[in-house]
């Protein structure tokens, strides 16, 4: 098939869902044209990787200023400040004008920020609209849980608004799909008429490769983007509320908060005894080799957690949250250790620290749960079955 994707970021290792679809469908043959917001001289060299999997490579660079702009702009519109942010007349342009000029089998957009780029009006090309997760319910979620009145007022006025502008978007294309079955549902609420479908996230089971030993005695690992509310949330939860319960009754414990643009509070987690914040790394592997076991303490948030999934191809065993598990098909104590209360996580994380034998077992079964379920190739296929569909169901435009 001939495809023409369309991200507002550079499809990357930290962008590894679109990143990871283009691979796989170049690797089953598939013709790709990508085109795609940067937003900094690192996006821009980055996405030079993918000349090799892409029959084509175009970039529209957004200036920060230009996104606080929009916001500004847009903050008392209908428009979702989570689509102003990435709003370019340029990138919307390139779209249009590549739809005129070539013939493709299926356009394909991800993610909310992007969805403005399909033109309006009449359009010959089936369209499929990877939204990932349904924003509307995170944002209501965020409007719940941030600990200051104002962050939660801000999420609150963008749940509202998202919720109209989420499903007038997912009405303009011929298909959606989403990480979960949960997403599915919170999506379907809010636009019953979209046909949705579900395609989870994969692993790269050759970059994610199942090393020896157990890692270093006491050491464990969080990961995640720093910066993004529910990655923060975890990482305060822990630390307050967890680790100390850890050292309790193992002193010798040590935790590395992995993952770029650490918040202040999460910086304030440093100050602990035992506590370290990298902030970004280029490669997160030699931290989850070395770690004994990885947490994933998700109090809110939506989708897929890939940093369990990614753990677990590792090889190492995890303790999560219900909440980071629910939308994998995974049993606590046989593939990793779900906990709630900060006394049952404390306690899950020391059980492993001083289990071997259960360690290593959850450690293989983790892998081969991911060998099964998680492997690119599959969710590419499944895709191109959503991309069949969409062209099948496609309405006169």
């Amino acid at each position: 098939m001939r495809i023409l994707f369309v991200c507002p970021y550079a499809p990357s290792l930290i962008r590894f869902r679109s990143y990871n679809f283009i691979r796989a469908l170049a690797r089953q043959g598939h013709d790709i044209s990508l085109l795609c917001l940067v937003h900094d001289k690192e996006e821009l060299e980055s996405v030079q990787h993918l000349k090799q999997y892409c029959r084509s490579v175009e970039t529209v660079y957004l200036r920060p200023y230009r996104s606080l702009i929009n916001c500004i702009i847009y903050a008392p519109s209908s428009v979702a400040l989570q689509s102003a942010y990435c709003f370019s007349k340029a990138l919307g342009a390139k779209v249009s004008s590549a739809l005129s000029a070539q013939q493709f089998d299926v356009v394909h957009v991800e993610h909310i920020r992007a969805a403005y780029a399909l033109p309006e009006g009449k359009r010959n090309t089936p369209a499929v609209f990877d939204s990932v997760d349904c924003i509307t319910s995170l944002y209501r979620e965020f409007a719940l849980d941030k600990p200051s009145r104002v962050g939660r007022l801000i999420a609150a006025f963008e749940a509202r608004k998202l919720g109209h502008y989420e499903q007038a978007q997912a009405s303009r294309f011929d298909r959606v799909i989403v990480t979960s079955d949960r997403e599915r549902c919170e999506l379907k609420k809010l636009a019953p008429d979209s046909d949705i479908d579900v395609v989870s996230c994969g692993v790269d089971l050759d970059y994610f490769d199942k090393g020896d030993g157990f890692g270093e005695t006491g050491r464990l690992v969080l990961s995640g983007k720093m910066s993004y509310y529910a990655n923060e949330a975890a990482a305060r939860f822990f630390c307050m509320k967890v680790f100390p319960l850890i050292m309790s009754q193992e002193p010798q414990a040590t935790l590395a908060i992995v993952g770029s643009s650490p918040s202040r509070l999460v910086q304030r987690c440093g100050r602990m005894p035992g506590v370290t914040i990298t902030g970004y790394v280029p490669d997160i592997r030699p931290f989850l080799r070395e770690a004994r076991v990885a947490v994933c303490p998700i109090k809110v948030g939506a989708g897929i957690q890939t940093k369990v999934l990614e753990a677990m191809a590792m090889g190492k065993p995890v303790v999560a949250t219900s909440k980071a598990c629910k939308a994998l098909s995974v049993k606590s104590g046989e593939h990793l250790l779900i906990a709630d209360d900060p006394k049952e996580f404390a306690d899950a994380v020391v059980r492993l620290l001083r289990d071997d034998e259960l360690a290593e077992q959850l450690g293989q079964n983790g892998r081969a749960y991911v060998e099964n379920h998680h492997n690119w190739d599959d969710k590419a296929r499944q895709l191109v079955e959503t991309y069949q569909k969409a062209a099948a169901s496609m309405r006169p435009r």
